[in-house]
C-alpha cells in the first residue's frame, strides 16, 4: 500500500506544470482515480507543505480542464476509498472560479450522479447557492419554482431549501404557486419576509 502511494506521488510530481502528461493519465482508467485520491490527501487543504503545490496543480488542472460532464465525477471517484476525500474534491471543484458553471448546472440537474457520488449534504450547498444567485438575478418576476432552485427529489437539509426559497421570495422571483409551498413549509421565514416587504410599501 505504501508503494502504491509512493508511485502515485511520483506521478503527481511528474505532472507538475505538465498538462500533456496529465491528459495522458486522464485516459488511464487504471491509474487516474488512485493518483487523484492521493493528490487530494496531499493537497494544501489537508497538508500544507512543499509537496502540496504539486498536488494542488494536479487537482486544479483536472477540475478546470478535464471534467466536462457529470459522469466524469463518477470516473474520477472510482478508486476513492474515503468519503472525506470525495467531499474535499467536490468542494475544491465548486470553489474554483475557473471551473465551468455549465458543468455545475448539469451536475445539479443529474440527480442520479449526485446520489452516486454520495455525501452530497456536505458539498451541495455552495453550488446550489451559486446557481440560485444567477437564476434569481436573471429570472422574470414570479417565475421560479422550487425545482428551479434545488433538486426536490433529493432529501436536502431543510435550512438549504429555506434559504433558497427565501432569497427568491425576497426578490419577488418566486412563482405564485411556490409562495404557498414556501408559506406552508417555512412559515417563520415567510412571515418575516412578508412583513419586511409590507414595511417597504
Amino acid at each position: 500500500m505504501e508503494t502504491k502511494s509512493l508511485n502515485a506521488q511520483d506521478y503527481i510530481n511528474t505532472a507538475f506544470q505538465n498538462s500533456h502528461f496529465i491528459d495522458q493519465l486522464w485516459c488511464d482508467e487504471e491509474k487516474i482515480s488512485t493518483i487523484l485520491s492521493n493528490a487530494v490527501k496531499g493537497c494544501s487543504v489537508n497538508d500544507n507543505n512543499p509537496q502540496s503545490i504539486c498536488c494542488d496543480y494536479f487537482i486544479d488542472y483536472i477540475c478546470v480542464s478535464l471534467i466536462k460532464k457529470p459522469s466524469d465525477f463518477l470516473y474520477i471517484f472510482k478508486d476513492f476509498q474515503e468519503a472525506e476525500d470525495k467531499i474535499t474534491l467536490m468542494n475544491l471543484y465548486f470553489q474554483n472560479y475557473l471551473t465551468n458553471p455549465m458543468i455545475t448546472n448539469a451536475l445539479l440537474d443529474n440527480h442520479s450522479a449526485i446520489a452516486q457520488i454520495g455525501d452530497y449534504h456536505y458539498w451541495i450547498e455552495y453550488p446550489l447557492k451559486f446557481r440560485a444567485t444567477k437564476l434569481i438575478q436573471k429570472a422574470p418576476l414570479a417565475s421560479l419554482t422550487a425545482q428551479d432552485l434545488f433538486p426536490t427529489e433529493l432529501p436536502l437539509p431543510e435550512e438549504i431549501k429555506d434559504y433558497l426559497l427565501s432569497c427568491a421570495y425576497a426578490e419577488n422571483k418566486l412563482a405564485e404557486t411556490e409562495i404557498d409551498y414556501f408559506q406552508q413549509n417555512f412559515s417563520r421565514s415567510y412571515e418575516m419576509l412578508k412583513q419586511a416587504k409590507e414595511r417597504k410599501e
